[in-house]
């Protein structure tokens, strides 16, 4: 392909840049700026990212973040959103999986599971409830969705995942025997998301537990009753959330366990490790065992204290 076609698509998604060089210069695939090979397109995060060996002139293109300076390259995609540029590039060129089966080897589906128009389930699945899963959503193999679900459309969700058991909740009598307590609730997932693999979401006991449009979960990650994970937040790492946590739109949580009942607001940022035993404001970065506020240390006349 040329240059040309990457910067139609880039045009098409209405992602920013500038571009300079020879539109019409052939390229022959991708590779990484640490191991790159002529006549590829690769990334340039920052400065830092640059190898002590690189070469500037033998680079035939390269999508770069915005204010870094990557030399005299021949031909450059300038863009304050190049991570998302170039991987969106790759995948629209060369991202086009083999022919599947829609339904996959030994995968059970029960008469009450509605399928919307090209889905995909994978092998050794169960669906087993009042299960909807909507248009394109891709579920992969031994993947478990029991009771009441909703999957929206274009969803991932990655081998192994468990969607819809009762969630860990009891009652004590006066001599504290444990009687586990019944859940009635549904999950309800949105649109674009992305539970990655082994993770587990429970239902809500009374209230569905919810995952908003766009929201990611990454491997091995906990999801407990009754949550509320608000548009596109995301958890990076295996985190838990236990039961009845709200998560703020944006918020990223860094393979973090959040307490019962407490809130994450928008855009709030907590720590890889953090343990988030109160409420967090919204835009606030956490970090540490419990959870503090970040504070940056600041620079005076005798150094850094």
């Amino acid at each position: 392909m040329k240059i040309m076609d990457i910067l139609a698509f880039l045009q098409e998604k209405q992602i920013p840049f500038t571009f300079s060089g020879d539109h019409q210069k052939y390229l022959e695939w991708f590779s990484s700026i640490n191991h790159y090979k002529p006549g590829t397109f690769t990334w340039i995060k920052s400065q830092r990212n640059i190898p002590p060996e690189y070469a500037p002139q033998r680079i035939t293109l390269a999508f770069v973040q915005e204010a870094v300076n990557a030399g005299p390259i021949p031909n450059i995609i300038q863009t304050p959103e190049s991570k998302r540029a170039f991987f969106s590039t790759i995948e629209h060129f060369y991202g086009k999986e083999g022919e599947r089966p829609a339904i996959g080897r030994f995968t059970y589906i029960s008469p009450k599971v509605k399928l919307g128009k090209n889905v995909r389930i994978g092998h050794n699945c169960t669906l087993d409830g009042d299960i909807i899963v909507d248009d394109g959503t891709v579920i992969w193999n031994h993947v478990t969705v029991l009771n009441r679900v909703h999957i929206g459309k274009h969803c991932d969700i990655h081998s192994g995942v468990v969607i819809g058991h009762d969630g860990f909740a009891y009652t004590e009598d006066a001599t504290g025997r444990k009687t586990m307590v019944k859940h009635f609730g549904g999950v309800w997932i949105g649109n674009h998301v992305l539970i990655g693999e082994n993770a587990c979401v429970s239902r809500g006991t009374i209230e569905d537990t919810i995952l908003a449009d766009g929201v990611k979960i990454d491997s091995l990650s906990h999801i407990a009753h009754n949550c509320n994970l608000e548009e596109g937040a995301a958890m990076a790492g295996p985190c838990r959330a236990s039961g009845s946590v709200h998560i703020g739109k944006n918020a990223y949580l860094a393979g973090s366990i959040i307490r019962n009942q407490c809130t994450v607001g928008e855009r709030a940022f907590t720590g890889v490790g953090a343990v988030v035993v109160q409420d967090v404001a919204s835009g606030e970065t956490v970090v540490g065992n419990p959870a503090k506020p970040f504070a940056r240390k600041k620079e005076s006349s005798h150094g850094i204290h």
